[in-house]
């Protein structure tokens, strides 16, 4: 049984902006989005001290969003579900076994076909490492957390508050699961139909 709670209502700018924040630390992503960035001459402070009430600077991130990650409906994106809400939640300690990975063959291996970060976790205490991709960002970010830390909100995507597909934030997940739950954890959540979610991944219906 999931058992988040809603903190407060959000919308599509706060969740772009926070996309992009969580995208612009990541040691995989980073380098294509500061190139998205320079290519249309961008400073990244809009992303880094971006400010949801500038209707401007929202524009500039939605385009930002399309050429880095094809939103809202090419690339990673392409059928992606019409999302009725946008919410911001708390997790509970539980509520990992209910979030899923992306239909994507590094996922697809890592957690043995589950899609699960619980699985992924354990595979990793193993020392499976899926297609010579160093296991080590995953063992650092548990330490991080270890030590006090704590992540920015990952997105996730929802048509039956049973199953919760994640968007944004992987690796912050997959540690999460090595670190053996939540310690105030937090996301962003879009509810859909179900309809349009089974445009999207038919496995979160």
């Amino acid at each position: 049984m999931v058992k988040i709670i809603k903190i407060r209502e959000s919308n599509e700018a706060e969740v772009i902006l926070e996309f992009l924040k969580g995208e612009i630390n990541s040691t995989r992503f980073s380098e294509n989005l500061n190139n998205v960035l320079k290519e249309l001459n961008i400073d990244k402070s809009i992303i880094v001290s971006g400010d949801i009430n500038n209707k401007k600077e929202n524009i500039i991130r939605l385009e930002i969003m399309h050429k880095f990650r094809g939103y809202p409906n090419e690339d990673m994106f392409k059928n992606f579900p019409k999302i009725n809400e946008w919410d911001f939640y708390e997790f509970d300690s539980s509520d990992l076994e209910h979030c899923y990975f992306i239909d994507y063959d590094y996922w697809n291996e890592l957690s043995s076909n589950s899609s699960l970060p619980r699985n992924a976790a354990h595979n990793i205490l193993k020392g499976l490492e899926v297609y010579d991709v160093s296991n080590e960002q995953y063992t650092n970010a548990k330490r991080y957390l270890e030590n006090g830390g704590s992540f920015p909100p990952v997105v996730l995507i929802t048509c039956n508050e049973e199953k919760y597909l994640i968007i944004e934030g992987h690796l912050r997940m997959t540690a999460y699961g090595l670190y053996s739950g939540f310690s105030k954890a937090y996301a962003f959540i879009g509810k859909c139909d179900k309809e349009e979610m089974e445009k999207y991944d038919k496995r979160m219906i």
